[in-house]
């Protein structure tokens, strides 16, 4: 409907502004649009169109906020909106609600933010979220001296229907670019907790296995992060220490007051806390005086240089010695030889993770790998009492 009478105080803001007044009905699913509205590519929607219709033409991440017109009082949002060419535009709200309606104007926002494909996109992601089909894959971690599997790093996933399996760098700036890092984030961790405790309650005896699992700085400064993580860890019936949490040593230090609150608070709880890509940030061992970490994982740049330079074995070396000193083990990232295990070993680490064991493994391929090894790799996991031969 254009320009009803009920929108004439906005008509003069409107023509203005080239933007269109909006009026929603809560009980009645009503939407009337006034001006222009094949200015904003919202045509068919101006002429039949629902509550409910202009909500599943904005981008999934944005559709939530939506519910927050039906707040009383002033509303000021930004939000993305699917034309009928096609078009994804970023839009702005203004106005104000009483709990029933909602009355006050649409104003462009920023013009075209792309073509309904990436729009489709992230629609795909938010769907995979619900579904399962966003998910944990399992890099074996291999004790050095016994060459049994100690554990698993859990990596994101994204089985996308119709296309396959998508490494986290495929898929991960979408997800951050859309808000959906702390949801891909809770699923793997969650997913890790879950599986981990099916593979310890599956063997008779007590397995000593482990699963790492990634947190990104936004998610590890969250006030309720840490409740939402020790409720997967404990629900899932893992003992002490079983699930460990890793965070890039850059990342903490971005708010490091909020993120030492959370780190002492899951450590306390039995989480440890893994220091993930060490040497890549600034002043690295101000990292080790200053929180509470239990693992240290090496950058895979040293292992790889250190086969060839003495110097970053003697880099190395030095860090092995300093977390032995504050009672940390080291693992050594991007072990992709024999040569590089026998190196890692020699210089002191207690652990190796690299293609020379194996890459990112299904839960499947993890869950036999837990029972059998895999051949000519690496051993399977021993229980606590099992003795090193």
């Amino acid at each position: 409907m254009t320009d009803p009478s009920t929108l004439r105080p906005y008509m003069d803001a409107v023509s203005a502004a080239g933007a269109l007044a909006v009026e929603i009905g809560f009980l009645d699913d009503s939407l009337i649009l006034g001006g222009e509205v094949t200015a904003l590519g919202l045509g068919s929607l101006g002429e039949s169109g629902g509550f409910h219709h202009l909500r599943e033409r904005l981008a999934p991440t944005d559709q939530p906020r939506l519910d927050r017109l039906r707040r009383a009082g002033p509303c000021d949002m930004r939000l993305r909106v699917l034309g009928d060419d096609h078009e994804v535009r970023y839009v702005r709200l203004i106005g104000q609600g009483d709990g029933l309606h909602w009355r006050g104007l649409m104003l462009p926002a920023g013009g075209s933010a792309g073509v309904q494909a990436d729009m489709d996109l992230e629609t795909a992601l938010a769907q995979s979220l619900q579904t399962g089909d966003v998910c944990a894959y399992y890099q074996p971690v291999i004790d050095l001296k016994s060459g049994v599997l100690a554990g698993f790093e859990a990596l994101a996933r994204w089985d996308r229907p119709g296309v396959g399996l998508l490494g986290a760098d495929e898929f991960m700036p979408l997800a951050q670019s859309h808000g959906y890092i702390e949801a891909v984030g809770e699923t793997v961790r969650a997913m890790a907790a879950q599986d981990l405790g099916a593979w310890l309650s599956a063997q008779s005896s007590r397995l000593n296995l482990f699963v790492t699992a990634n947190a990104t700085a936004t998610e590890v400064c969250s006030p309720d992060f840490a409740g939402r993580l020790l409720e997967a860890v404990q629900g899932a019936g893992l003992p002490r220490g079983a699930f460990k949490l890793e965070v890039n040593e850059t990342d903490v230090m971005l708010d490091p007051d909020a993120a030492e609150r959370s780190l002492n608070a899951v450590r306390d709880q039995g989480v440890p806390i893994v220091l993930d890509d060490f040497g890549t940030g600034y002043s690295s061992l101000a990292r080790l005086d200053r929180f509470a970490f239990d693992v240290v994982k090496l950058d895979q740049y040293f292992i790889r240089a250190a086969l060839t330079d003495g110097s970053a074995r003697s880099i190395i070396s030095s860090v092995v010695r300093i977390a032995e000193s504050y009672g940390m083990l080291v693992v050594a990232e991007g072990v992709e030889s024999a040569a590089a295990h026998t190196l890692c070993l020699e210089l002191g680490c207690n652990y190796g993770q690299g293609y020379q064991y194996a890459p990112a493994l299904s839960p499947q391929d993890a869950a036999r790998a837990v029972t059998h090894g895999l051949k000519a790799r690496f051993e399977p996991a021993r229980s606590f009492s099992a003795k090193p031969e």
